[in-house]
């Protein structure tokens, strides 16, 4: 049984994979590691969750020169939702390497893209038209890209981006290293690889049953009355593709969809009061596109198999885990990622935690994708210079204390008597004092004496404990959720 260690990685990368627990590779992984290390194009037909992302991912970062302040890797995706997942991969897989790593998408202000991109990239993974606008701007250029990939190339020709996909790269160096992944291998994604690649090695991998585990999975605590305008919102931050949104009878689908046509939406209702001939026309017209969004009962959704559906939304819980399995089931199809977004009120918060453990699965609280993008694991190091270098948090800079333990520093060889932990939640995340102090003492099992002092500010907080038991803390803490949230401590710094 191959190891990663056995793959020929870096030192660096092989502690991240460490630290992740990561041991044996994927199929797919123990393929094209080996080709894309040895400077081969590689065309790889595999689905989303067989482990593509590390699969290019990781050759791509052991490429990287961070002495060279160039763009010198990009990852095309055809989502937004894909940039964001590919972007958070990289960056895990980068903890101890100094790069920078920049997603580009649409949907989020080009001037603070452009912004990142002027402070240094390494490697850009952006969606194929948020690329062409800066590339049109000229605040990202691509003659020192010598690594291109193209993630899910099959989908992009499906949203008709396959011309902008060439123009991209005739504008990348000819001698580049190429990896095209792709479900499915359409006689048009074959004429591109012809076209675009040099002699590059065929990696198939046979499609596994896969679960609910590629589904990136998110809730979202609203009152009953605020719902429908929380959904309007919503709506418009995520940009689904497609979606269907579940409610649990026929005369909410009915109700819910005249709400969101008298908000200007693209949307039909599906439910068990129409006649079977508008139910095929309404059928037929979510799956030829011609409609964005379809409200849904579980009975009217049965059978139901488009596979541009990017998003599923349950506006009302579903009774059952086998249920919302089911629903959420009707995204990511035919390998393709998907996001499930579960809508309750405070009283049925509860629900969330039932179907979490029935499922085996994780659902956070929901966050617009740049809030995903912030709270991501990313290089520490690289972290703590960002934050000098862009200025990312000034309020909280300003109102955080610079000592390093709790009695006014350890000048003069004093030895420190407690150890500060940075945490990157605070009071815009819900967090108060309390929750922190529940957190050190049922998760870290710290006793109260051993903590000394719990600060949280806007954005983030800090907690002081013993030196004893800060390395402790960390190990247990991070990477763990609170109040539905992700959150990461490490040992703060002057």
């Amino acid at each position: 049984m191959t190891a990663f260690k056995d793959l020929g990685l870096s030192p660096d990368i092989q502690q991240a994979l460490d630290e992740l627990g990561f041991e044996e590779p994927t199929p797919i992984q123990e393929q094209a590691i080996p080709e894309l290390l040895g400077g081969h194009d590689v065309i790889g037909q595999a689905q989303t969750g067989t482990g593509k992302t590390a699969a290019f991912g990781l050759p791509l970062l052991q490429y990287l020169d961070p002495g060279n302040d160039e763009v010198q890797a990009i990852v095309l995706t055809p989502t937004r939702e894909l940039c964001i997942q590919v972007t958070q991969a990289l960056r895990t897989f980068a903890e101890h390497l100094d790069i920078e790593i920049v997603a580009v998408f649409g949907g989020a202000p080009i001037r603070s893209q452009q912004s990142q991109l002027r402070s240094g990239a390494h490697v850009v993974v952006a969606t194929v038209g948020r690329m062409k606008d800066l590339m049109a701007r000229r605040s990202l250029v691509l003659t020192a890209a010598r690594y291109v990939v193209l993630d899910e190339a099959d989908e992009m020709l499906d949203l008709g981006f396959i011309e902008d996909v060439e123009k991209i790269l005739r504008m990348c160096p000819s001698g580049r290293q190429t990896a095209l992944f792709s479900a499915t291998m359409p006689p048009p994604i074959q004429k591109l690889a012809e076209g675009y690649m040099y002699d590059p090695v065929t990696i198939k991998i046979t499609p596994k049953q896969l679960t609910v585990d590629k589904i990136s999975q998110a809730f979202v605590e609203v009152p009953a009355k605020e719902k429908a305008s929380r959904l309007v919102d919503l709506l418009k931050t995520e940009e689904p593709e497609q979606a269907i949104i579940f409610t649990r009878t026929k005369i909410g689908a009915s109700k819910l969809e005249k709400t969101l046509k008298d908000k200007g939406l693209d949307v039909k209702a599906l439910h068990g009061d129409l006649s079977q001939g508008v139910r095929d026309g309404v059928m037929i017209s979510f799956k030829d596109h011609r409609v964005r969004l379809l409200v849904a009962t579980d009975i009217a959704a049965r059978g139901l198999d488009v596979e541009h559906v990017t998003h599923v939304i349950n506006y009302d819980v579903p009774n059952s885990s086998e249920t919302y399995v089911h629903r959420i089931g009707r995204t990511g199809r035919v390998g393709r990622t998907g996001r499930a977004i579960t809508f309750v009120t405070p009283d049925q918060r509860d629900e969330i935690t039932r179907i979490e453990r029935d499922v085996k699965t994780s659902i956070g609280e929901w966050e617009t994708p740049e809030e995903r993008l912030e709270h991501a694991p990313r290089p520490r190091r690289r972290e703590r210079e960002r934050g000098e270098r862009k200025e990312r948090r000034p309020r909280e800079r300003e109102e955080a204390p610079v000592e390093a333990n709790g009695d006014g520093g350890d000048s003069e060889g004093t030895k420190s008597k407690t150890v500060k932990l940075f945490v990157n939640r605070g009071e815009r995340s819900g967090i108060a004092e309390e929750d922190l102090r529940w957190a050190l003492r049922e998760g870290a099992v710290l006793p109260d004496e051993a903590v000394h002092d719990v600060r949280v500010l806007h954005r983030f907080s800090f907690v002081e404990v013993d030196p004893d038991q800060a390395e402790r803390t960390v190990e247990f803490l991070d990477g763990t959720k609170l109040k539905g949230k992700e959150i990461r401590l490490e040992i703060a710094k002057s």
